[in-house]
This record gives structure tokens, C-alpha cells and sequence, in this order.
């Protein structure tokens, strides 16, 4: 019976092979890694620790360079002014630079120029001179908050005799200019002032009148500008 029921064990050989075994199998050594090529050197601790600051120095040096280019910010290069297109002086004309005067809230630049034509042809009619025709470009820029009323008859033409000529009905009336323009804020306006000059007699100037600001009582002064 003790033989029957005894549990069957091992031998202690075999016991002792497979604990040596995993014993072997945990102390086994790891592999081994590759060798460096020969030639080459793997970078010392320090010089690994020093690259970020290198990095971050460049990036900061980078930025300040930027930050100093004119334009990386979305500056629009300086610009002090638009950009108008240019227009084709008109058969004869002179262009005129550097004549301009202010009346008022008015800022007149006269920019064209022509003189001695004995005619004047329209949309449906043509009209001749007792003189001469003399045509002047005007620019007229308002530069207050409020309307600023331009008034053609109100304006001058100075003469070499002393005299001072007013616009000439016929020659704006045939070439479709202005008689009256409100010129609001921040408003300019372009067109032509005609006179009708006695022969013999030259141009030395106009007189441009502004419209009275908001307020005033009389007439603003008017500023005048030689010709041509």
C-alpha cells in the first residue's frame, strides 16, 4: 500500500539539470553592441549637454534679424501717399510742378498748362476767341471735415497789364466744366479753368478762392500762383 500511494518524485538529477538550466538561461550575457567605426568619435557628454544652448542662441539671433528687417512685421514699406496713375499730358499742354497754395480748407495745385489756342471745339458746338484761350489743370483737395464749395466764377486769372480776367462762359460752357462743385472731406477734384485773353497781353498768374469754413462770416483769402 505504501508503495501504491507514495507519489512519485523526481529524480534529484533531474531536479538539479533543469535548475541549472534556468540559472544559465538568467546569467546569460547580453549581447554585445557594435564597435564604433574606427575613425570615428562618439561626442562626449559635455559637448551634447552645450548643443541646445547653440541652438536656442541661433534661433534668437535669427529673430532679431527679422524683427529689424523693414517689411517682416506687415509694414507697408513707408509708403507716405497713394499711388495715382499717371495721365497723358493733352495736345500742347505743359505739365506744371510745384504750383500750389491753399484758401481756406481748399488746397489748389495747378498741374496743366496751355496757352494761344484761338478756338474751342465741344460735343456739339466750337466757339472762337476775342484773344487767346488759355486753359489751366487744376487739382483742388479739400482738407477740412466739412464741404467745401468751389465757385468758377469766383476765380481770377492775372495778367502781365495788371489786370485780373474771369473765367470765360462760352469755353466752359462748350467744354462741360464745372460752374459750382462741392468738393467733400477728404475729397479732391481735377478739371479745367478757362479764360479768354486779349491778344498782346501774357499770363502771369491765377488767383484761387477757397469757400468760408464752417463758421465764418466773409470770404477766405485767396491765394495766388504764378504761371506757367
Amino acid at each position: 500500500m505504501r508503495n501504491g500511494s507514495a507519489r512519485s518524485r523526481p529524480p534529484r538529477s533531474a531536479v538539479r539539470s533543469g535548475h541549472a538550466a534556468t540559472s544559465a538561461a538568467f546569467s546569460a550575457p547580453s549581447p554585445r553592441r557594435r564597435a564604433a567605426p574606427s575613425g570615428s568619435r562618439r561626442p562626449s557628454p559635455g559637448l551634447r549637454r552645450r548643443r541646445p544652448a547653440r541652438l536656442l542662441g541661433t534661433a534668437a539671433a535669427a529673430l532679431l534679424v527679422l524683427v529689424a528687417l523693414p517689411g517682416c512685421s506687415g509694414d507697408d514699406g513707408g509708403d507716405s501717399g497713394y499711388r495715382l496713375p499717371s495721365e497723358k499730358l493733352r495736345e500742347s499742354e505743359k505739365a506744371v510742378k510745384g504750383k500750389a497754395g491753399r484758401s481756406a480748407d481748399m488746397r489748389f495745385t495747378v498741374i496743366g498748362f496751355r496757352e494761344g489756342m484761338t478756338e474751342v471745339m465741344g460735343t456739339h458746338a466750337a466757339m472762337g476767341a476775342h484773344g487767346t484761350f488759355t486753359r489751366i489743370r487744376l487739382l483742388a483737395a479739400n482738407e477740412g471735415r466739412d464741404i467745401q464749395v468751389f465757385d468758377t466764377w469766383k476765380q481770377r486769372l492775372l495778367t502781365s497789364d495788371g489786370k485780373s480776367l474771369s473765367p470765360d462762359v462760352n469755353a466752359t460752357m462748350v467744354k462741360r466744366q464745372p460752374e459750382r462743385l462741392s468738393v467733400g472731406a477728404a475729397m479732391r477734384a481735377e478739371f479745367d479753368l478757362w479764360f479768354d485773353v486779349p491778344k498782346g497781353v501774357k499770363v502771369k498768374g491765377v488767383q484761387l478762392f477757397g469757400s468760408p469754413p464752417v463758421g465764418a462770416v466773409t470770404d477766405p483769402a485767396p491765394v495766388r500762383i504764378s504761371l506757367p
